[in-house]
């Protein structure tokens, strides 16, 4: 049996060209790696109300915790502290100070768009212990961050 000319001729073809374009040898990588742009655009906390804050003085964070007179170190980078107040919202312990001073550390950036949100806060007590009612104040707390 003999093969038709048209598939002999593709077949002649397809042998021929597959040699064509290959690189002898693999290909050859030169320089440094392509690394990645280190992202540099605004950063924003959002309180408990779902508003967006830039180194806020004065913020709502979660139902009970109230940070006031804010001073921040670092703000955009992977990690923002800062030193300020907290004051009880709700019922406090009688005879327990209302307030306390604090360091604060915000970090856990989440990119949102054009922006990114701290999406963790960790409140510690500058002279402990801190009264009762902020037990538990000093565990990493997740913080509210507009959907993706």
């Amino acid at each position: 049996m003999r093969l038709p000319r048209a598939v002999l001729c593709a077949v002649v073809l397809a042998v021929g060209l597959s040699g064509c374009g290959g690189v002898r040898g693999g290909i050859r990588v030169e320089g440094p790696a392509a690394t990645s742009v280190p992202w540099s655009g605004p950063v924003y906390v959002e309180d408990t109300y779902g508003r967006a804050w830039q180194r806020p003085e004065t913020i709502v964070l979660t139902e009970l915790i109230l940070l006031d007179g804010m001073a921040w170190r670092g703000w955009g980078s992977a990690r923002a502290r800062g030193t300020g107040e907290v004051s009880c919202q709700g019922a406090c312990s009688s005879g327990e100070p209302r307030s306390y001073r604090v360091e604060v550390t915000l970090s856990d950036r989440l990119r949102r768009g054009s922006v990114s949100y701290y999406s963790q806060v960790v409140v510690k007590p500058v002279d402990p212990p801190a009264p009762g009612w902020a037990t538990g104040f000093d565990t990493t707390e997740n913080l509210g961050v507009p959907d993706a």
